[in-house]
Parts: structure tokens; sequence; C-alpha cells
């Protein structure tokens, strides 16, 4: 650490790894840097392994820039630290415990915020504003959660939830139940009260029934899987440090969940209160702080060298911070900031325009006048999507009266983010149906885009409650296997007679398919009766220790030297012993995976089957409303001879019992009708079907950006926006190609891939980070530019009404406006535009308040 520079606050913020830390940072301080540093002090210093460290953020910017941080810094070791985003790191802990703690598939995708609207659009009858419905059902499932209401009756515990919100919190249901004009909807409210928690728990178990989960399930998933004490415990025991980032945006649920494995780790959390902008979405820096301070007694740090701005820029926004938050700004930052930049800089440049169309021209002329090479320098910030996009127009329409060499390059990033866009979903979506075959989301919206013949009434029809009793889904009209023997339960009961069903399952020394090892493997092969047959049970010999693992499995390293084989060898036995059966297992897609990636990993073929089932799968078909899956509960349910454990074989003849149980009360009763039902149906599908299979076909040896290249072409996207005259849709569709081919790691094999693409683009928050690359000016709302900064900013749209907007007016949100419009200023490194309209759609306005709290002396007006 001795060859970097570091100033006296974030020297001690960096050394001091025995107490807990509150690092206050305001914008452009270093934090970044001081974090990495920290880390890589820990790893020196031997207090921690690097696997030992947790370090989270809150968007992928701010997380991808940490991380190529602290390996720069602490070199390989460096990249063994887990750096997520706080849904990130959700994410990492579901696929982790979703097979032995909860009844979550371990293929489980996440469904953004369209695909969950359009499931919603499906469950409720009148046309209220999906987003508004959505918001409503999260806020209750958040809830749920922090009030800890689970009776394993969803419908009772959602309305139980529901009574107490009204009871305590009115005014947030209100505030939640508007129309597409964020205004209060009285019959919504009212109605939501009738309905809302019938239909959440419905939305619930169809989304989880198609593999899926929504955003809000990552927290809630995850605090109740930490209620769990072992599941807690578990994960507390992993992390020596905790250091967590933009503390400030963090919700109460959030923080009660993480605080869930602060155990006796030693903690730095890090924010500035002034950056708050996220109140709307639950962030109360304020409490979380509090509790923090409280409950764990830190020594607190305050950076106040500013490394970023000029020291006009610093000065200026500061002293409006202190003239807008007087009290907390000397309570907070007593000693002020202070600019290590010897620049002056230029002053503040403060635009007043007679209307709209003269303040776009004003800001065109001056972009052009600065001295840059590289436009994506420069940036366009407002209040509003719809400001920005007036802008774009105007500008657009500057470009035709200049010669091409002075037209300016802008950049609209939209509300709509960029794996958000309807072209780009739909390639999402059959990449998603390449690797879960159960997506039926995904497949509706690629029939209603690009199939001819297969229309809404034909796919509700095909969706109805007739057919999914009979445990048919409209995924199964496009299943070859299903197709090819006219009912998805056909192979499985065909294979039964022939005694060819083996049950399996392992245990491993964690959850990553990609590098963690198989340490246990048992299978066996059922009779004709469903009893055993044959018995595979071996162990394996790990190269590296099983860690934490033992505490699922209680397979310890010594056991595992003395009763371990050598992996290779046991994986081509059981190859031989499973090779050519139907595998049936629960939550058994963890399973294949993994064994897929080892058999890869030693250079062994694939294990050669036709097909598998999962009972998990067969059971939330055909006993949906159970109260859970887990093949625990299942066992209960069934009766089941053997016990379920952690131990795979006493797993497997569980698994075994529960699958006779399904086949003999609800599979064999029901052919008929499913086959009958598949007879008349399938043939609308035989085109889409055929297609699918050679896309799954490729899945499996083509590289994630390949196999993109190959859907765009083969399903015809391309020629079908060029037919609509959208060129931009399909530029948009080789941007995908492009971002897919930069993340690809060759070292992991095709369907690894092709799983950690999509989670990237799910759980992608923002796509500056994506367009900036090219040397374009983007037109952004401050929200957007959180995280980011730029030499020159254009803070456009400082009227009133426009900033703060109407609404926030009314709401009387004006102190986190106020903070949106700090945020907006430190955005700039080296000089800072305002500008505003005295008339706006023809009507005549005020400068902004905002404006009038900054010093004159450090603007210039024009």
């Amino acid at each position: 650490m001795a060859d970097i520079e570091l100033n006296k606050e974030q020297r001690q913020a960096v050394e001091e790894l025995t107490a807990n830390i509150l690092l206050l940072a305001p914008a452009g301080t270093g934090k970044t840097n001081t974090l990495a540093c920290r880390i890589a002090h820990i790893i020196a210093e031997n207090r921690a392994l690097p696997e030992e460290i947790l370090c989270l953020t809150f968007t992928n910017k701010a997380c991808r820039e940490m991380r190529d941080r602290v390996v720069s810094i602490a070199g390989d070791n460096g990249s063994r630290v887990m750096v997520k985003t706080f849904h990130g790191f959700c994410y990492e802990v579901i696929k982790t415990e979703a097979k032995r703690n909860s009844d979550l598939f371990t293929d489980f995708t996440i469904f953004d915020e369209t695909d969950c609207q359009a499931l919603i659009k499906d469950l409720v009858d009148e046309e209220w504003s999906l987003r508004a419905v959505q918001n409503l059902m999260n806020q209750l499932k958040e809830k749920k959660a922090e009030y800890v209401i689970d009776s394993g009756d969803l419908v009772k515990d959602y309305g139980e939830t529901l009574q107490r919100l009204l009871k305590n919190e009115p005014h947030s249901v209100k505030s939640l139940a508007v129309d597409d004009s964020y205004q209060f909807h009285e019959r919504l409210y009212t109605g939501w009260q009738e309905w809302g928690a019938e239909k959440t728990a419905l939305y619930d178990k169809r989304l989880h029934e198609l593999h899926g989960l929504d955003f809000t399930d990552l927290l809630v998933q995850v605090e109740e899987l930490f209620r769990q004490s072992s599941v807690a415990g578990k994960w507390a025991r992993r992390f020596l440090y905790i250091n967590i980032d933009e503390v400030q945006d963090t919700s109460l649920l959030e923080y009660r969940i993480i605080s869930q494995i602060f155990g006796a780790s030693h903690l730095l959390l890090c924010g500035d209160y002034f950056q708050t902008i996220y109140e709307w979405r639950g962030s109360h820096p304020e409490l979380v702080l509090r509790k923090y301070q409280q409950d764990y007694s830190p020594q607190r740090i305050v950076l106040h060298e500013n490394y970023r701005a000029t020291q006009v820029l610093l000065n200026a926004s500061f002293d409006w911070l202190r003239n807008s938050f007087p009290e907390r700004v000397n309570l907070l930052y007593p000693d002020g900031l202070q600019a290590v930049s010897k620049d002056y800089g230029e002053p503040i440049v403060l635009k007043g325009a007679a209307d709209f169309s003269e303040e776009a021209q004003w800001i065109y002329y001056m972009i052009q006048q600065l001295p840059v090479q590289d436009y994506s320098r420069v940036c366009i910030l407002t209040r509003s999507n719809r400001y920005n996009k007036d802008l774009s127009a105007n500008f657009r329409a500057l470009s035709r009266f200049v010669t091409e060499k002075e037209r300016l390059p802008f950049m609209l990033i939209d509300e709509q983010k960029f794996f958000r866009r309807q072209e780009i979903k739909d390639a999402l979506a059959v990449l998603k149906l390449a690797v879960n075959k159960h997506d039926t989301g995904s497949l509706v919206r690629v029939l209603n885009r690009f199939a001819q013949g297969i229309g809404p009434a034909t796919i509700k029809k095909l969706s109805s409650e007739e057919i999914r009793s009979a445990g048919l889904r409209l995924t199964d009209f496009v299943d070859e296997d299903a197709r090819k023997s006219g009912d998805p339960y056909g192979e499985l009961l065909k294979a039964l007679p022939e005694e060819n069903i083996v049950v399996f399952d392992v245990e491993s020394t964690g959850v990553d398919t990609t590098r963690d090892e198989i340490i246990q493997i048992a299978g066996i092969r059922l009779d004709k009766q469903g009893a055993v047959k044959d018995e595979f049970v071996r162990y394996l010999t790990p190269l590296r220790k099983v860690g934490d693992s033992v505490r699922v499995h209680g397979f310890t390293d010594d056991f595992l030297q003395e009763n371990g084989e050598e992996p290779r060898q046991v994986l081509q036995d059981f190859c031989a012993f499973a090779q050519g059966a139907v595998l049936v297992g629960h939550n058994v897609s963890y399973d294949l995976r993994i064994l897929g990636s080892e058999l890869s990993r030693l250079d062994l073929p694939p294990l050669e089957y036709p097909l598998y089932y999962d009972t998990l799968d067969i059971f939330r078909r055909f006993y949906p409303n159970l109260p859970n899956h887990k093949l625990e509960y299942l066992g209960k349910y069934c009766e089941v001879q053997h016990k379920s454990s952690h131990n795979a074989l006493d797993d497997i003849m569980a698994t075994a019992e529960i699958l006779m149980y399904a086949v003999e009360r609800d599979i064999r009763p029901q052919v008929e009708i499913r086959q009958a039902l598949m007879a008349k149906n399938q043939g609308l599908f035989d085109e889409w079907a055929d297609k699918l299979t050679v896309i799954r076909q490729q899945a499996g040896c083509l590289r994630p950006w390949q196999l993109l290249g190959e859907i765009v072409v083969s399903w015809g996207m391309d020629k079908y926006y060029l037919r609509q005259k959208e060129p931009q849709r399909v530029e948009h569709l080789r941007d995908l190609f492009r971002q897919a081919k930069e993340l690809d790691d060759e070292a992991v094999r095709p369907l690894d891939a092709i799983d950690r693409f999509l989670r990237y683009t799910t759980l992608s928050n923002t796509e500056l980070d994506i367009l900036t690359k090219r040397q374009q000016i983007p037109i952004i709302t401050v929200h957007q530019a959180k995280g980011s900064e730029f030499d020159y900013v254009f803070l456009a749209g400082l009227q009133e009404g426009t900033f703060p907007g109407m609404q926030a007016v009314k709401s009387g949100r004006l102190e986190e406006e106020a903070r949106l419009f700090y945020v907006a200023m430190t955005r700039a490194r080296k000089q800072l535009f305002l500008s505003w309209s005295q008339t706006l759609y023809s009507h005549y306005r005020h400068i902004s308040p905002f404006v009038k709290n900054l010093p004159r002396k450090y603007l210039h007006n024009i």
C-alpha cells in the first residue's frame, strides 16, 4: 500500500482493521480507491482470505469499477473477493440455498418489470395501470417479510399483511394506487383491498411455477432464508470483513437482511446522506445509520478532500449544500470540503432562455464551442425523460442546419433500459427458452411477435385451468420430447416398465457449477413397481477443501480423504451406470449442471440420457396449493418410508417414493386427457418447435454471442424489424451481440456462460455504462447519472414545475428534489452549465428555487 498515495482520512479507513467504521464520503472524495485499498490491505495483512471479504454496492457500474480497482491493487487475490450489487448478492444466496433450504427451482431466472407486468395482465380483470398493480404487489410482498407473517397459506398471509398495512400506513398504499398519470385512483385503492391478497398469491404461484423470481423475490426470499438460523449463521461465519457502499440507498428491509449476517464481522458502511435520492423507493438513511451506530458503535471517518472538481465547482456545490441544509451539513461535515485540484476553474454559466427552443439551441451551440474531442465526456442532465425527449427532438432539428462535420453526436438514454427494449427482450426470450424449457412468459412473447396462426385466444385457451389441472403447460407444445410421445410424461411412463429410470442426487463443495466439485454422487435404478433394483453410492476426493459446505452435507475433508475416490473414475462409473436412462431428481437441474460442468472440466464425454424429470416441477404442477414443495415436506405429505436428509442416498430414496405417488395418483390417470390435448393442438406449433429444438441443441456448443447471432437470423428478427422500418432496433440487436461477446469467458462451458449472461442482463440497472463507450453525448436524467462523472455538464430545465417537479411540490418531497439537484451539480469535473426556460408548453415559469440558493459569486449570467 506504500506506493499508493492516500490522504490522512483515507489511510485511516484503510488501516483501521479492528473497529467498525462509518465512512462518510461526499461525491468525488476517492471512496472507491479507499475501499479497494482497504480490501487489498486486509489481504496483505493476512487478516482474511479474499473469499472471506464481502463488498456490496448498488449499481452494476459501481460494482464493476470496484472489482476492477480491487484486482488492479490486490492482483489475482482481488478477483476472489465477493464484490456484488445488493440484488446480485441476494441472487448468490438463493442459488446457494435453493437446493437444500427452499422449494425454489435452482435453474430460476429473474423476471424483469415488463415480464412481470405481462404476467399480472393475465391475472387482473380490469384495465388498471399494470405498473401500479405491480408496485402494490411488491409493497405487499415486502411488508409480509417485514411483519414476518408466514403460516404457509399465501392468500391468508397476504390478507393479514394488507389489513395490518392499511391500519398502520394507509397513506403508503394510497401513494401507489394511482392511474397512468400518477393521480390517486380511488377505485383501484378500494379494489385492491378486496382482491389484492388473492391476486398477489396467485401471481407468486404462477411466477414460481415458471421457474421465475422477480426483483422483490430476491429480497424477500433471502430474508426468509436468513430466518433459518443455520443458514444465516453459515453466511455470517463466511465473511470476516463486510463493506457496504452507498448505504444511503439501503432500504430498511435490505439492511435487516444484511445485518442478519454481520455476526462477528468487521463492518464498514460507507455513504453520503446528501446523495439520498431513492426515498421514494424505500431508502431511509437516517434510520439505517442510527441503527448501525446504536448496535455496532462504529468509528466515524469523514473524507473531506475532493479529487473530482475544480475549486469553483466544489465550493459552489458545498456552499449550496450549506445554504439548503445548514444544520445537517454542520453536523456531518463540520470541517467542510476542500478541493485538491489547483485549478480554480471556470464560473458556473447560467442561461435564462425565453422559451424551450432557445434553451435547446443555446445548449447545442455551447457544446460546439467546447474544447473536447471525446464527446462522451460531455453530458446533458434533466429531471425528466419527457424533457430529454423534447431536447433530443430539437437537437435533431438543429442538426439539419449545420454541416455534417459540425453535427453533434447526441445519444438519448431514455427511461427504457437497454435490456428492457422490445427487440432486446425478443432475442433474450429465445435465449432463455434455450436453457429454461418452462419459461412460458418468454414463449408467449416470441409467439405473439413472430408466429402466425397462434394468437392471444389460442394462448389463453391452452393456458386454461382445465389444461393446467391435467399437468400440461403451454411450453409442452414446443418441447421435442413431449411432442414425440404425445405426452410430456410419455417417456417417464414408458421407461418405468422397461426399468430404465435412474433417480440421482449429488453433494458438492458449493453451488457454483462452473468451479465447485462433486463429493458424493448417488443413484438408484427403479424396477417396474418403483422399488430399488440397483444402487450406486460413491464419494469423491475434491481438489480443494470443502470449507463451509461441510455444514450442509456433513462430509469433512478427513472423511473424504479416507473414503473418497479419484473423481474421474467415479464419474465415468456413474455415467456407465446411468447411460441411456431417464433421469429423475428433486430440483434436479442443479445436479445436472454441476455433473455436466465437472465432466467437461475433466475432459470426459457428457452423460448421454434421453431426458430428465424434476419431482419439484411435477408437484408444483399437480399440487400448486401446498404450503411448500420442499422434499422434506413432500415426503411427509406422501407418507414416504425414507426421510430426506443432506445425504444424497437418503434424498433419492425419498424422491423415488414421491415420484411413484405422483405417477399413480396424477400422471397415469390423466394420460389420455393429455394425449388428446397434445394431438389436437401441437400441429399449430410445428414451425416454432423445430426452431426451438435447433436452438436448444446449439446452446450446448455455441458461445452466447454466437447463439444470439443464430437466434436473430433464424427467427427472422432482423428482417422483421427492417420490414417494420425500424433499423435502429436492428442496431440495438448488434449492440446486444457485441455485449455478449465482450462479457464472454471462454473458460466457462457454453450453458454456464449463457446462464451468466442472462443473469447480467436481468440484474443490469443502467445502460449508461454500456453505451457511453461510444463517443456520444448522453442525454439522461439525474437518477441515471448517479455514480458517473463528466468533464462538462449541462443541467437543463431549471424552472419551477420541472425541477422540482410538480408532483414533488404537491407531495412535499422537496428535500429529496434538493438532494437530487446536489447530485446533478457534483457530476461535473471541469465546468457546469445551468439553463432554464421562461415559458414552457405555453406557460410562464419562474426559475427553480434551487438555483437561487447558489451564491452569485460563482455564477456567470448570460
